[in-house]
């Protein structure tokens, strides 16, 4: 097997949820809401319609689903950690990841039981 073909391995230290949340993050001059691509309790990650600098602390809020039915609203300063350009419906947007800062044990645990929970988890 050459070099290229060996299997990626996880480098992950927490699965992600595949689920769309409704997110906003927030900089000095705007906000803008989307929802996730995917969610962990280190991260997440969303499409946006322009770039961010690599880096840069954002304020987001983000609306986790429980189990009861009920939105535990979760808000923190998070870091872009990754930003590439891909195509959506025929438009380029960003696909970008944000690396939770300054997030309360709280809200990391309701985002540990809320990927727990998930069906759709990588």
């Amino acid at each position: 097997m050459t070099e290229s073909q060996k299997p990626s391995v996880e480098r992950r230290a927490h699965r992600r949820a595949r689920e769309n949340i409704l997110v906003s993050v927030q900089d000095e001059d705007q906000s803008i809401s989307v929802a996730t691509r995917d969610v962990c309790p280190n991260g997440l990650s969303c499409v946006l319609p322009k770039p961010l600098s690599l880096f840069t602390k954002y304020r987001f809020a983000l609306s986790v689903p429980a189990s009861d039915g009920h939105l535990n609203e979760i808000d923190g300063e998070g870091i872009v950690v990754r930003v590439e350009e891909v195509e959506v419906e025929g438009e380029m947007q960003f696909e970008t990841a944000f690396y939770f800062q300054h997030l309360d044990d709280g809200h990391q645990l309701v985002l540990e039981e809320f990927v727990q929970e998930s069906d759709s988890c990588q």
